[in-house]
């Protein structure tokens, strides 16, 4: 009966998504009469439960125990560690904050976001929002009950963001951290996404071992394609500040990139900042490039995208971070020549050689090793190069960048696999030095051929591999 409904009655979203317009309504027949009322039954229940969210209160509370779970088991030691780091971060990226009770703060920012309305006339989607919102918490306070590391867990993002990016100028731009790219048509037969996953490595200890045999991926709805950071000194305060988990609402019926794009513009204060990259189920692509309330999108009809930190590239992006530089140098009484300013132009030097690269490699034909060989691109100096190994800015610089994993994925099709590589944060090698992981999709077997191309490639980063993947010799 679902099956039938969903061929005989059709649901048109308007411009509110808050009304439905029904077709075929009249019945003629007994049949059509029950299925009409069962029609209704389940539009009434999508109107009280809310179709748009796509967990329950008992999988939010789940989400939320199992983090605070995870923190109980690292035990008082880590957890120390976690709010120790959140303070020497913030101080060093933003020198007044010294001045500040940092816990106090995080925790009263916390609960005036929990407090704050949500106007569901403008945001129907979210009708039953904050009840998940309040199991996740709920989950998390009965495996740890700690009102700051609750803060932290929920809010640390938003804090630096909304609170620290707008109100407390940094004495120096967060390093930039992370590059993806993609591509929709390749000689492996199936779609690559390549990703660097830049940071402090003091952070961390270590890093799982990635795992094989992974399904093919699939594209039956829009998908994010990995993000990276990139955000702005003096940035704009949102008009919203509810917790809304833009990842609990269910967008299926939203199949084309235009149209999404216009609703996460709409929802523009609940995520973001940063520069990620969106997949249309036919493979087609678009960079979206956001501040906090501000977003630029660059569609793509080559077949390949990419993105980076610290920059954007789509102009009225690139216009509203050089205003809001000068804004941060004028704040700080720097010159408009400043360290700053020469470190954000290589954010933008960097950019715009991850797109070469990306488009360079689209042209010959995307392969598995050409992915990698970008990623962990070292050819040229810092702040051009794709992947870091700690480099400094400036020599007064407090912290610096790694990357410190690395993968090349080829996500579907018979040549599944993939090359990964990860750092161990206390020695710090160069992950381009470091020998990856091997790994075939799902049923997929290991080919020899694989890994005497990947011999024969060298050392990847410094030059471009081979491009006849041995698989496609293969009959």
């Amino acid at each position: 009966n679902a099956t039938r409904l969903e061929n005989r009655f059709k649901k048109n979203r308007v411009d509110d998504d808050s009304q439905c317009c029904l077709s075929c309504f009249n019945a003629t027949t007994y049949e059509d009469s029950c299925l009409n009322f069962l029609f209704f039954l389940i539009v009434a229940n999508r109107l009280a439960t809310n179709r748009y969210l796509n967990i329950s209160t008992e999988q939010a509370y789940a989400s939320g125990a199992e983090a605070g779970e995870n923190i109980r088991k690292g035990g008082a030691e880590a957890a120390e560690r976690r709010c120790q780091q959140f303070v020497n971060w913030t101080n060093i990226q933003y020198p007044p904050s010294q001045a500040l009770d940092l816990f106090d703060e995080i925790i009263k920012f916390d609960r005036m976001r929990m407090a704050a309305d949500l106007d569901l006339t403008r945001f129907p989607e979210c009708r039953g929002m904050r009840q998940l919102v309040e199991a996740a918490r709920r989950g998390f306070a009965d495996r740890y009950d700690n009102p700051l590391m609750l803060a932290l867990h929920f809010n640390i993002h938003w804090f630096h963001s909304r609170v620290m990016n707008v109100s407390y100028v940094g004495r120096a731009p967060e390093p930039p951290k992370c590059t993806d790219f993609w591509f929709a048509e390749t000689r492996e037969g199936g779609p690559i996404h390549g990703s660097n996953r830049d940071d402090i490595r003091e952070h961390y200890l270590s890093f799982p071992e990635p795992v094989g045999g992974q399904p093919p991926k699939k594209f039956d709805r829009i998908t994010k394609i990995g993000g990276v950071s990139s955000a702005v000194l003096c940035d704009e305060a949102p008009t919203e500040w509810f917790p809304v988990n833009m990842a609990w609402l269910d967008l299926r019926d939203l199949d084309t990139l235009p149209e999404y794009m216009k609703f996460m513009e709409h929802y523009r204060d609940f995520w973001g900042p940063g520069n990620s990259i969106y997949v249309d189920k036919h493979l087609n692509s678009v960079s979206v490039e956001k501040a906090n309330r501000r977003m630029g999108l660059r569609y793509h009809n080559n077949g390949c995208s990419a993105i980076t930190a610290g920059a954007y590239l789509t102009p009225e992006m690139a216009a509203f971070k050089r205003d809001r530089d000068l804004a941060s140098f004028k704040a700080r009484g720097l010159p408009s020549d400043c360290t700053d300013a020469l470190y954000w132009a290589g954010c933008e030097r960097r950019y715009k050689r991850l797109i070469k690269l990306v488009e360079a490699e689209n042209a010959r034909g995307a392969t598995l090793l050409g992915a990698a060989n970008i990623a962990l691109d070292h050819a040229v100096p810092f702040p051009d190069r794709i992947c870091i190994a700690g480099e400094k800015s400036h020599p007064d610089e407090a912290l610096q960048n790694w990357s410190l994993q690395t993968f090349a994925a080829v996500l579907s099709g018979p040549n599944q696999r993939c090359l990964h590589w990860n750092m161990d944060p206390t020695k710090p090698i160069p992950i381009y030095k470091l020998t990856p992981w091997y790994l075939t999709g799902k049923d997929i077997p290991m080919r020899q051929e694989w890994l005497n191309e990947l011999k024969l490639a060298g050392e990847l980063g410094t030059s471009q591999p081979l491009h006849e993947p041995a698989s496609t010799k293969l009959k």
